[in-house]
């Protein structure tokens, strides 16, 4: 046990950590009270995972656009404006040793040329390329919706991490008044004369034992909320809190009997997995656009025919559009013999990308099938607590109630009544922290079969 200095000595530390972290928060704000849904709201909003993700989905859309402008004609249009400054230079010319003088040139030149051209074929390398950006900003989408239900996964497990703390605060804090009662009491019976000095040093090392305890819950949960305000994407030193009432205190029978008709057996739990999971679903997107990039990579091998079709007119002044002007019309093949393996190395690359994205499909169902199993086995442990937890702290209430009572009336000793007091505490921070790990369990198991709304 440890001694009266030493103890206080512990108690001073922990208590410069906790106010050196408590003197962060901004001094004289109003407190804050948040909801579960304000900080699943808030987090969504903020987080800034969640907003790089954002930015892929809309990367994928513009590669998206640009594919379907393939299937568009190519416009353009130039005008252009020439002078010739040496109008005396290039008059005289030689034709068969003879000199010839030309009058004096024009020295202004100008053109205007508009065209279109559209790509008939291309070895269907354009339909691939639409269909693989499809599927990429299919698969953004979808990874975007499994970050999501990744972040209100982890404010909801963050939020009873608080609500646990907040509560384990309270025990403790209970716990030390009635420590302090006690202290008091038994203070007066020693000026009485009816106990020993060891009785009230006994006492005062208990009491202090409970202070230690509650700096150390009081630290636990100012580190629980800071944790959760930086997922939510706001400044950890708010002077805030959090609301109980978003999680309900009691676990019924009902309610677990109703979660587990939900989530079905086993094999129903992993089948559902399978289907809903959306990083699944975006993977098999990604190995669907890295089939396309094979196609558009032997798209090279195939010929190109483009058509094309235009205005152009030139003239030393702006007139006589009519008489200068030309249209023209032209069809293009092309046709590729040799292009220095490029298109083979290209080819090779996209299989190779296809297969890696088909062995990470195996890996990824491994994972999915483990983290249902992990659920699981998770939620189950869960259950067990709560029927263990509940009859442990019957048992530990009732023994409390009677080693204080033979205590008061000196039938029993310090040491038993000390003893049945540390087990009533524990008990219900016991139970506390059963109620709320089911219900993490029941978040992680929606995670893990991909069910989270």
């Amino acid at each position: 046990m440890l001694n009266i200095p030493m103890l206080l000595m512990v108690k001073v530390i922990l208590f410069a950590v906790y106010t050196t972290f408590s003197l962060a928060q901004t001094a004289g704000d109003a407190t804050r009270v948040y909801t579960l849904d304000e900080c699943i709201t808030l987090a969504l909003r903020d987080n800034p995972t969640l907003a790089r993700e954002q930015k892929a989905i809309e990367i994928s859309q513009n590669a998206l656009t640009r594919a379907f402008g393939s299937y568009l004609p190519s416009l353009n249009a130039s005008a252009g404006y020439w002078r010739q400054l040496n109008v005396e230079g290039g008059r005289a010319v030689n034709i068969g040793g003879q000199v010839f003088v030309l009058g004096p040139p024009d020295p202004n030149s100008y053109t205007i040329n508009a065209a279109a051209s559209y790509t008939l074929f291309n070895g269907f390398a354009r339909e691939a390329t639409y269909s693989q950006a499809h599927d990429e900003l299919s698969a953004a989408s979808l990874s975007y919706e499994r970050t999501r239900q990744q972040i209100i996964t982890h404010v909801r497990t963050q939020y009873l991490d608080v609500l646990r703390a907040l509560q384990t605060v309270r025990i403790r804090r209970d716990n030390l008044e009635i420590g302090r009662q006690e202290l008091a009491r038994v203070r007066a019976l020693y000026d009485a004369g009816r106990i020993p000095i060891t009785t009230v040093s006994a006492q005062e090392v208990d009491v202090g034992t409970r202070e230690l305890d509650l700096l150390t819950a009081e630290h636990a949960l100012a580190q629980a909320k800071a944790a959760l305000l930086a997922t939510m994407g706001q400044p950890p030193d708010q002077n805030v809190e959090f609301a109980e009432s978003s999680i309900p205190s009691t676990i019924t029978d009902a309610d677990i009997a109703a979660f587990r008709k939900e989530i079905g057996s086993p094999a129903a739990a992993l089948a559902t997995a399978l289907e809903r999971r959306s990083d699944r679903r975006s993977l098999d997107a990604r190995v669907h656009a890295a089939d396309k990039a094979i196609t558009v990579a032997q798209a090279a091998y195939l010929p190109q025919v483009n058509l094309s079709s235009g205005w152009s007119w030139s003239n030393t002044r702006v007139a006589q559009f009519a008489e200068f002007g030309r249209y023209f019309v032209s069809l293009n093949v092309q046709v590729p013999l040799f292009d220095n393996f490029n298109t083979a190395t290209q080819r090779q690359q996209a299989v190779l990308q296809m297969e890696q994205r088909q062995l990470d499909q195996r890996q990824l169902e491994l994972q999915i099938r483990t983290e249902v199993r992990q659920a699981l086995l998770e939620l189950d442990a869960a259950e067990k607590q709560l029927e263990i937890t509940e009859r442990a702290l019957k048992a530990a209430e009732l023994n409390y109630n009677a080693a204080r009572e033979r205590f008061q009336l000196g039938a029993g000793t310090q040491l038993e009544y000390l003893a049945a007091s540390n087990q009533f505490v524990a008990a219900r921070i016991n139970r506390v922290s059963a109620i709320y790990a089911y219900h993490a369990a029941r978040a992680r198991v929606r995670f893990a079969l991909g069910t989270i709304e």
